[in-house]
């Protein structure tokens, strides 16, 4: 089969899946590849020392697999048209977060996706990643042309603004290429200005100090005093560079059920987080991206909140 009828196939596939973009770049050295290692050296990865591992192959996938040609990126639209609790003692979890981990979704849809072309070509392999090895996800997505970088750092599509999960699935066949789209975040500084804890500059996210690392990815350490008073009431995560970026107003409800809220997740308080017990907290969460933080410090961000200006309503930004 030639390339192009190939690709075609392998797009109309994706998104008879549920992928809501699909974009194919040639595999190879990323062009922003070296962006990583200053931002390492700098320490703002914070306490995820994991990413200093295997740096070479996030900046080359074939050092990840030799036999890569293409890499073809998807995109998740995660977007549903729920708020959080406006109560002052919201405890506020992530978007992404409200439904199903999109983890084993995506992947579940990949493998499909891999099955139903290899039926095509038996002589056709590939591997899938859904951030779950040291691939790149973002700059795959932006040579792919699913969107840009933007100065939040999150992938940005003009049809569905930055409320998106990303995979690829990356083979050894050489397929028709898409081109990066450029830049559309102009002279706003809409996210730099609205970050709470000063994370943001320009394309660039200091995670040390990032509200979604320090309540998810910062283990076994307590929330510094200086940071619980910028928490907003973000328990899990936090959206506000999201939430104020003009692109998101083009948000589009998703067709995915398994990313809508469950258990109320949309909607929950700090009294009714507190009185989880590690058993209701995994029955609860056990299908939830809010699992992976962990009881113990799931609870150390609840406790967080209670402290004197972490919840005070005069912080809520109109965000639109």
């Amino acid at each position: 089969m030639n390339p192009f009828e190939l690709t075609r196939i392998i797009k109309e596939k994706a998104r008879a899946l549920g992928f809501d973009k699909v974009g194919v770049a040639g595999a190879g050295p990323l062009p922003k590849a070296d962006f990583l290692k200053e931002w390492l050296s700098r320490g703002h990865h914070g306490q995820m020392t994991w990413m200093e591992n295997y740096v070479e192959k996030r900046m080359d996938v074939r050092k990840l697999y030799p036999q890569a040609r293409s890499v073809v990126a998807v995109a998740m639209n995660y977007y549903t048209p729920f708020e959080h609790n406006p109560a002052p003692d919201s405890a506020k979890i992530s978007r992404y977060a409200w439904g199903r981990d999109y983890h084993r979704i995506m992947k579940k849809k990949l493998k499909h996706l891999l099955r139903e072309i290899r039926e095509l070509d038996p002589e056709l392999d590939g591997r899938l990643f859904v951030d779950t090895a040291p691939i790149q996800d973002k700059l795959w997505a932006e040579q792919a042309g699913i969107g840009w970088q933007g100065k939040n750092t999150n992938i940005i599509s003009r049809e569905y603004g930055s409320w998106l999960f990303l995979g690829e699935l990356v083979l050894n066949r050489e397929l028709v290429y898409d081109r990066p789209i450029r830049d559309f975040c102009g002279s706003c500084t809409a996210c730099i200005d609205a970050c709470p804890t000063d994370a943001l500059t320009p394309y660039r996210l200091a995670a040390e100090k990032c509200l979604s690392y320090i309540t998810i990815e910062m283990w076994d350490r307590p929330i510094p005093a200086s940071i619980q008073s910028r928490m907003e009431g973000w328990v899990f995560g936090c959206d506000i560079c999201q939430d104020v970026c003009p692109w998101n107003r083009f948000q589009k409800p998703s067709e995915e059920p398994a990313y809508y809220p469950e258990n109320a997740n949309h909607h929950t308080t700090v009294k009714e987080l507190e009185a989880l017990t590690e058993e209701t907290y995994k029955t609860r969460f056990k299908k939830s991206p809010v699992y992976r933080a962990g009881y113990k410090n799931f609870m150390r961000n609840v406790r967080a909140l209670k402290k004197e200006g972490a919840l005070s309503p005069e912080h809520d930004r109109d965000r639109k």
